[in-house]
């Protein structure tokens, strides 16, 4: 199996994980793991944050999700395919 870090920019599945730009739309995720990025802390997207995958975005696009059932935002393939979810069960 791949690590993570060997990947490169490709989608992933480890052990119930996925990357935020692979998970898929309507789907309730919490966050699992996330960059040390300021700006995603700023907005709340940290370890346990609870999200919704609203969209999905052509050729590379960003991901748009709601954070906490509080705001929306976008996030670009860059960043989303860094941050690890797991689909949270009904």
């Amino acid at each position: 199996m791949k690590k993570w870090s060997d990947l490169k920019g490709e989608g992933c599945m480890v052990s119930g994980m996925m990357s935020l730009y692979d998970a898929k739309k309507n789907g309730v995720f919490h966050v699992v793991s996330a960059p040390d990025i300021a700006l995603l802390e700023s907005l709340g997207l940290r370890n346990g944050t609870r999200i919704l995958v609203q969209s999905h975005y052509s050729f590379g696009g960003p991901v748009l999700l709601r954070v906490e059932n509080a705001f929306t935002i976008a996030i670009g393939k860059d960043i989303a395919i860094q941050i690890m979810v797991e689909e949270v069960a009904d």
